[in-house]
């Protein structure tokens, strides 16, 4: 439940994002501050309602709930386009590392998605496993 644990549980290790919650019309949404903001799932809203304007947040989402963008999307998955720094590819899986408001992110895509150093791409996030921690306090609320 704090921001500690979540940094060293997994390979790689989960993406901490700056951003701001939000209103969007009837629900939220969390703006990184460099012209990205993503609607949160609806189920989310009443969770962190309170947290709209509220300064030192991040987002947390891991790797793998960062992907290629595919034909048709879940509820609660949002797509949003990055350019490639970096893609190593695993075999099984491409890691692919971007940045959103100059922060280093990674997400997992499919080999067969041509992931390409310096090229710009289509991605999914999933926000229903999203996690958002307090900077002040380390805690994930």
């Amino acid at each position: 439940k704090t921001r500690f644990v979540a940094g060293f549980i997994g390979s790689p290790a989960m993406n901490f994002i700056p951003a701001r919650i939000e209103g969007a019309g009837e629900g939220l949404q969390v703006n990184f501050g460099n012209g990205l903001s993503l609607p949160l799932p609806a189920e989310r809203a009443a969770r962190y309602r309170p947290l709209v304007g509220k300064e030192r947040l991040s987002l947390g989402l891991r790797p793998e709930h960062i992907t290629e963008m595919r034909p048709q999307l879940a509820p609660g998955v949002v797509p949003f386009s990055a350019q490639v720094d970096v893609s190593e590819p695993m075999g099984m899986e491409t890691l692919v590392y971007f940045k959103i408001n100059g922060g280093e992110v990674c997400g997992r895509v499919n080999p067969k998605a041509g992931a390409r150093d310096g090229a710009q791409m289509q991605f999914a996030a999933d926000l229903n496993n999203m996690h958002i921690i307090d900077e002040n306090s380390g805690l994930v609320v």
